[in-house]
């Protein structure tokens, strides 16, 4: 019986905030796939078209939205998430896409990281969903 499960990439290239998270992240109601190298990750992500792509926030800090233009091309349907992990605090972000100018942010606890992942996926990139507060009062959009 084949698992059905959505996949998550972890991208785990200079990525030193994931070790902590792993427990977290092996309870989730997603397939957890990692790989150390990015263009290793690429070719991954073009053949499996996983559901979505983690990497650290300093990635999307460092290279802007041609990371997301990179990764998007390589999987057209495979959301790219940024993770901003401090102490018992964590901050997943994603663009909608390379030109928006926004930023999705769901701020979250370190424990509770497999669920703000699913929170996100749960929701249409770009749609006008998330570019509301939600209820909960986690999930923000802030223009860059």
């Amino acid at each position: 019986m084949a698992d059905e499960r959505p996949v998550v990439l972890v991208v785990e290239q200079n990525f030193p905030d994931l070790k902590p998270l792993a427990s977290s992240l092996a309870r989730a109601s997603f397939r957890l796939a990692t790989c150390p190298v990015e263009a290793v990750a690429l070719e991954f992500v073009a053949e499996s078209r996983p559901a979505a792509v983690l990497m650290d926030a300093r990635t999307l800090m460092l290279e802007g939205p041609p990371c997301l233009a990179r990764w998007s091309a390589a999987s057209p349907g495979t959301r790219v998430l940024f993770l901003d992990a401090e102490g018992p605090w964590c901050l997943l972000m994603e663009l909608p896409d390379a030109d928006s100018g926004q930023v999705t942010i769901n701020p979250c606890g370190a424990g509770e990281i497999a669920a703000a992942i699913e929170e996100l996926l749960s929701r249409a990139p770009g749609s006008k969903a998330g570019r509301t507060e939600v209820p909960n009062d986690r999930m923000a959009v802030v223009a860059v």
